[in-house]
C-alpha cells in the first residue's frame, strides 16, 4: 500500500512539474507580447488554444509546416536573428500557408500576403518584371521591418501584431478611443474638460475623414501609452459594443499566441526539419534567360522558377546592370564557373534582328509586289493582245461584188445599204469609171 501511494505521489509531482513547465512557457509567451499576465487565463485565449491544440489541428499545420521546409527555415533564420517574437513566425502560417503565390492582379502577394501599397512603402519592388513580394528572402526581410516600425510606434509586440492585420491607424484610433473611455470611466468629472474634448475631436475627425494621422498619434502617445490606460482584457469585453479593434484581429493576435504556445510545448516537430538546400543569392546580367541560367547550373527549369517566382519574365529586366537571383548554395561554385560563357539576349540585338527580319519580309513584299505588278501588266498586255484579235475577228470583212451591165455607183451603193464612199475602188485605175467584170469591195 505504502508503495502504490509512493508511486502516485511521484506521479502527482511530475504531473505538476509538467504544468508549472507549461504555465511558465505559456506566460512567457504573454509577457513577450507585452500583455498583462492576466490574460493567460482569459476564457477566449483558453478556448483559442484548447481548439488549436487538438491532435488535428497539429497534424494539419505540421503537414503544411514540413512542405514548406524551405520558406519555414527562412521565417524562422529571420524571427531568431532580428530578435522579434515567435510568435511573428506563425503570421505566413496563418496569412499564406507558407504558400509562397499572388490570388490576383491587385490581390496581396508572398509568403506575408503584402499589398501593393505596403510594398511600396517598404521599397519592394513592384512592377510588370520584378515582384520582390514573392520575393521569398527580401520580402521576409521587408515583413521584420515592418513589425518593428510598428513595435517602435505601439510600445508593444502585441499590437503591432494586430496592426500588422488592419493597419496601423486603425489600431492607433481604437487604442487611443479605448483609453480614452477607461480614463473617463475612472475621471467621470473630467468630460468636460477642454483637452479631453480636442482630444474627442480628433478621434471623431479620423474615424470620419482618415486624415490627421499625426494629431491622432499626439493623442496616443498622450493617453494610449500611459501605464494602465487599457487592458487587452478590457479591450476584449468592450470591443462588441465598442468596436475598438476589428473582432477579426482579435482572433489573429491570439491565434498567434494559441499557436506559440503550442510551438513551445514541442507539438510543431516540423518547424525544425531541414530544408532540401540553403537559398544563395548571386546576382545575373541583365538579358540572360532563366532557362539558360538553370540548364548552366544543371537545375530542373521549373524547381528553379519556384525560389525566384519574383521574376515575372522570363529573362533578367535590362533596366539595370544585374539582379539577384536565389540559386541552392551547393550550386554556387558551378554558378561561378559558367556564369561568364552565358549570352545575354540584349533588348538592342532583339530589336537590330527584328529589324533585319523586317527589311528581309520588306525586300520579299516588293519582290511580291514587282512579281505581282509584271504579271498584272502581262495579264493587261494579255488582255490587250486578246481585244485585238477578238476585234480582228469580229471585223466584218469586206463584200466584193463584180461590176455588172447597168451598175453604177449609186446603184451598188443602194443595193448594199452603204454610202458611196464604202465602196472601195482600185486606186491603181486611172479613173473612177466602172467596167463590166471590175471587182470591187464594200465596207458593211
Amino acid at each position: 500500500m505504502n508503495k502504490l501511494y509512493f508511486m502516485l505521489l511521484i506521479l502527482a509531482n511530475t504531473l505538476f512539474a509538467s504544468i508549472q513547465d507549461t504555465t511558465q512557457s505559456d506566460l512567457e509567451v504573454i509577457k513577450e507580447l507585452g500583455f498583462e499576465s492576466s490574460f493567460l487565463y482569459n476564457d477566449s485565449l483558453q478556448d483559442t488554444l484548447d481548439e488549436y491544440s487538438s491532435n488535428q489541428n497539429i497534424s494539419y499545420y505540421n503537414n503544411i509546416i514540413r512542405r514548406a521546409s524551405l520558406s519555414v527555415q527562412i521565417v524562422k533564420s529571420e524571427v531568431e536573428n532580428e530578435n522579434i517574437p515567435d510568435a511573428a513566425f506563425f503570421i505566413p502560417l496563418i496569412e499564406s500557408h507558407f504558400v509562397n503565390q499572388t490570388r490576383g492582379k491587385n490581390a496581396p502577394s508572398g509568403l506575408w500576403q503584402i499589398t501593393a501599397e505596403t510594398a511600396r512603402g517598404l521599397r519592394l519592388r513592384n512592377d510588370e518584371f520584378i515582384d520582390e513580394r514573392l520575393d521569398l528572402i527580401k520580402s521576409t526581410d521587408a515583413a521584420s521591418t515592418y513589425l518593428k516600425r510598428y513595435y517602435s510606434r505601439l510600445n508593444k509586440w502585441y499590437l503591432a501584431l494586430i496592426a500588422y492585420n488592419c493597419g496601423e491607424g486603425r489600431v492607433l484610433e481604437g487604442i487611443t478611443r479605448a483609453s480614452l473611455d477607461r480614463y473617463l470611466e475612472l475621471n467621470p468629472q473630467m468630460s468636460d474638460n477642454e483637452t479631453i474634448k480636442r482630444y474627442k475631436n480628433v478621434l471623431e475627425n479620423y474615424k470620419r475623414t482618415k486624415s490627421g494621422f499625426s494629431d491622432l498619434y499626439e493623442v496616443y502617445n498622450r493617453i494610449g501609452k500611459q501605464q494602465f490606460a487599457y487592458s487587452f482584457e478590457y479591450l476584449i469585453i468592450n470591443n462588441n459594443r465598442k468596436n475598438y479593434i476589428p473582432a477579426s484581429s482579435i482572433e489573429y493576435v491570439k491565434k498567434l499566441v494559441a499557436f506559440s504556445m503550442i510551438s513551445n510545448r514541442g507539438l510543431f516537430k516540423s518547424i525544425n526539419n531541414k530544408s532540401k538546400y540553403k537559398l544563395e543569392k548571386v546576382k545575373a546580367n541583365k538579358g540572360l534567360q532563366l532557362k539558360s541560367i538553370a540548364n548552366a547550373i544543371g537545375m530542373d527549369y521549373e524547381e528553379f522558377k519556384s525560389i525566384n517566382k519574383h521574376m515575372k519574365k522570363d529573362a533578367i529586366p535590362s533596366d539595370s546592370k544585374s539582379y539577384n537571383l536565389y540559386i541552392p548554395s551547393e550550386k554556387l561554385d558551378i554558378y561561378n564557373q559558367r556564369m561568364f560563357n552565358l549570352k545575354p539576349v540584349i533588348e538592342n540585338k532583339i530589336v537590330e534582328n527584328k529589324t533585319i527580319e523586317n527589311k528581309k519580309d520588306s525586300k520579299k513584299e516588293s519582290k511580291a509586289v514587282s512579281k505581282n505588278q509584271e504579271n498584272n501588266n502581262k495579264t493587261q498586255e494579255t488582255k490587250k493582245d486578246i481585244k485585238i484579235i477578238e476585234n480582228k475577228n469580229n471585223e466584218k470583212k469586206p463584200i466584193t461584188h463584180t461590176i455588172k451591165k447597168g451598175d453604177s455607183l449609186e446603184s451598188i451603193a443602194k443595193k448594199y445599204k452603204v454610202s458611196i464612199d464604202k465602196i472601195k475602188i482600185d486606186k491603181t485605175k486611172k479613173s473612177n469609171l466602172l467596167k463590166i467584170g471590175d471587182k470591187i469591195e464594200i465596207d458593211k
